[in-house]
């Protein structure tokens, strides 16, 4: 692929992010994002939540999100088995930080309400691009006896 479609593709990719988080509360069940964002939410009484649906709507987006992120990387780095590498730490990412939330939230948030929105923020934001790149540039950098 040539250099300009690749700049526009990660250009649109990256737009797409944007605009995954503009229209977060049209695009999905997350009563806990106008919670989390009040002042003093430690302080709050969490609003009342279906836990299915916003399991769902929270899959959906981190999906959404991490399709987006492998786009990026493979037009970035254009390797297959990287893009393939990076899904998978992106899956097992998921898992770890699906369970938990959902531990938190069915525990009434015995985790506490900050490690519980920070958690939160790594399954709706793309977190994970941005350890990636600087991670795969590094790995892609080293000498090739230090692989």
């Amino acid at each position: 692929m040539k250099k300009t479609g690749k700049i526009i593709g990660i250009l649109l990719s990256i737009l797409a992010l944007i605009l995954v988080r503009k229209f977060e509360t049209s695009l999905f069940y997350d009563p806990l994002l106008l919670f989390f964002k009040q002042k003093d939410f430690n302080h709050q009484i969490p609003p009342e939540f279906n836990l299915i649906k916003l399991t769902t709507f929270l899959i959906f987006r981190y999906g959404l999100n991490s399709f987006i992120t492998l786009v990026i990387i493979y037009l970035w780095y254009n390797d297959k088995k990287i893009t393939k590498v990076c899904s998978y730490i992106l899956g097992i990412g998921f898992l770890i930080f699906i369970s938990l939330y959902l531990f938190s939230l069915l525990t009434n948030f015995s985790l506490g309400y900050m490690p519980t929105f920070y958690i939160r923020r790594v399954l709706i934001q793309p977190i994970f691009l941005l350890l990636l790149i600087p991670a795969i540039y590094y790995y892609k950098n080293l000498p090739s006896n230090s692989r």
